[in-house]
């Protein structure tokens, strides 16, 4: 259990005199379960994918591609698809709809014939201020009442669950 039992009857006690009664065994219980964990943050990652796609115009998967093409423009398709991990035939449908919105161009690759490297436009650049205050507006609601040392907080705990999650990752990839 999270913190243990004396952890989490403290918590209780917090609570009772915040709310002005002690929650329920249930209530806290249900609070712990990795059901109720991965419910809460999956929901909030899909909240703010929808409110930022229904606000940039794109699908969630031209906005990963964008995303990852601000980070480092130029990738070829064969990149771009294993950083995302969507299929490469996907990225090429994603990749042909952003170009005709205008937002990439596709360029010879410097060594490889074959290839085509994936550039951002002039006009994805000129346009991605907008971009970025709808990103800061979602945010600044996300976050609207939380203060902030618990907001501080809870970064540093959301980075300590990824970098526990990446060992294990690395040691079940390992076992495997």
């Amino acid at each position: 259990m999270v913190g243990g039992r004396r952890e989490v009857a403290k918590h209780r006690e917090d609570a009772g005199r915040i709310a002005g009664s002690t929650p329920s065994d249930k209530d806290i219980d249900t609070r712990l379960s990795p059901q109720y964990f991965l419910n809460l943050i999956t929901e909030v990652g899909a909240l703010l994918a929808k409110l930022y796609d229904r606000r940039s115009g794109l699908s969630r998967n031209q906005t990963q591609i964008i995303t990852a093409l601000l980070q480092h423009d130029g990738q070829t398709q064969t990149d771009l698809a294993q950083e995302l991990h969507i299929h490469k035939v996907s990225i090429g449908i994603y990749v042909n709809e952003l170009e005709a919105l205008g937002l990439v161009e596709r360029r010879a690759h410097p060594t490889d014939r074959r290839a085509k490297c994936i550039y951002l436009t002039p006009l994805l650049h000129a346009h991605k201020d907008q971009g970025m205050a709808h990103y800061a507006d979602i945010h600044n609601a996300a976050i609207d009442g939380i203060g902030l040392d618990e907001y501080l907080t809870m970064l540093d705990c959301i980075a300590l669950m990824r970098g526990n999650l990446v060992r294990t990752d690395g040691m079940d990839q390992a076992g495997a």
